[in-house]
């Protein structure tokens, strides 16, 4: 991202995602006495226990629901919307076996290392957090060893794919930067509530009408951080008020970039349609500096640049990978 801040965000990503899992409950299942398989991905299954656990952390607007049907449907909602995540994660996982990749016990131990230094937690509070969540510290490893296998995966599949060109940062310097003759840098927050993939016009209805209600809410007076605390989607900023730090153009889609460039501190806006989801934002402040030389700025351009389009070939990797897997949803 242009910002530092944002950059430092970005790069600790994953480990931020990784101690949501403690957090939030999203670890492995507790154990049932009765199973039901809820998705066939090729030769491995997901189980309910895991959709269910993975779904508790987003169930908080929609268990609040007066009507019963209404929050059974809401519930449906949300667990179909986990579900078609999970199936992506094991198909990233099968890759690892075609890819050769391996994940060892130093990795692990040098990623939680990682995560307690970026969080400001010791191996206590670590062991704690879990223990609040019925979690092991052996259970959180092996699902921890998933995490980087994955990213492992993705690294090696669709790099070979991302490509910045000296041309691409430059246009996109004169564009962005220079053009505007300053380099405006704004902090906002956000809340994400992401769309399934092959979404049907119901469900992406009900998407856009649960972001408005968030945008009222946060215009009336609710605490916008307490909002994304319980309802944004991304695991990243959700523990943190959906806060994004300070950050220049580029480091947002560009229909949401748009939109936050242009408003005034305090303000709410959405829901703002993207690629992958409805946003709404709260701009904190802003402010506005010289445009720096393009040779001070290439270097950092270029990996927010490529860090955009990593974000787009791995969606459409994914998208190739389901084409080609046997996927039945029995949910």
């Amino acid at each position: 991202m242009a910002a530092r801040a944002s950059k430092q965000r970005v790069l600790k990503r994953w480990a931020s995602y990784a101690l949501a899992l403690i957090l939030t409950g999203g670890g492995l299942a507790s154990a049932r006495v009765v199973e039901r398989i809820v998705a066939v991905v090729g030769n491995d299954v997901i189980l309910q226990s895991e959709m269910e656990e993975r779904s508790r952390p987003f169930l908080g607007e929609a268990e609040r629901e007066s009507d019963p049907k209404a929050r059974e449907k809401k519930i449906a909602t949300i667990q179909r919307e986990v579900l078609e995540r999970l199936v992506d994660e094991q198909l990233i996982l099968q890759q690892s076996g075609e890819l050769k990749v391996q994940v060892s016990q130093d990795d692990v131990d040098k990623a939680m290392e990682d995560i307690k230094k970026q969080n400001n937690i010791t191996q206590e509070q670590l062991v704690e957090a879990l223990k609040e969540q019925g979690m092991t510290l052996s259970a959180y490893r092996q699902d921890l060893k998933r995490q980087i296998t994955r990213l492992k995966v993705i690294s090696i599949a669709v790099r070979s794919r991302v490509t910045v060109s000296d041309d691409d940062v430059k246009a996109y310097y004169e564009q962005n930067v220079r053009s505007v003759g300053a380099d405006r840098k704004v902090r906002a927050s956000h809340i994400f509530i992401a769309i399934p993939d092959g979404a049907n016009t119901q469900v992406l209805e009900q998407k856009r009408n649960f972001a408005g209600d968030l945008v009222r809410r946060a215009r009336s007076g609710e605490d916008f951080a307490k909002l994304a605390r319980e309802h944004s989607e991304d695991a990243a900023t959700r523990h943190e008020g959906g806060d994004l730090g300070w950050f220049g153009k580029g480091a947002l889609p560009p229909a949401v970039e748009e939109i936050v460039f242009a408003m005034e501190p305090g303000e709410v806006r959405g829901p703002i349609r993207a690629e992958r989801g409805f946003h709404v934002i709260k701009l904190v402040d802003r402010k506005d500096e010289q445009a720096r030389p393009f040779n001070e700025i290439k270097d950092q351009l270029k990996i927010q640049l490529g860090q955009q389009e990593m974000e787009k070939q791995t969606r459409l990797w994914l998208q190739e990978l389901r084409k080609k897997a046997h996927i039945d949803i029995r949910l």
